[in-house]
């Protein structure tokens, strides 16, 4: 569950990796697990914050994150 802002929170966390950054970046840069990260990742994806580049990176839309 995610509390209000959360995911534009996570979204400029991982803004600030090198992109594409892989889903093990994010999950250390968020200090999460696999398990977390999966889902929150498919989220952010969804919400328009981050694009698959292919099947194993990602990469933020814009600088700081914001769809």
């Amino acid at each position: 569950m995610l509390l209000p802002g959360d995911d534009a929170r996570a979204a400029a966390r991982l803004a600030e990796l090198d992109p594409p950054f892989t889903l093990s970046e994010a999950r250390r840069a968020l200090g999460t697990t696999r398990r977390t990260a999966v889902p929150l990742l498919e989220h952010l994806d969804a919400r328009g914050y981050t694009t698959r580049v292919d099947d194993l990176r990602r990469r933020c839309r814009e600088p700081g994150g914001k769809p």
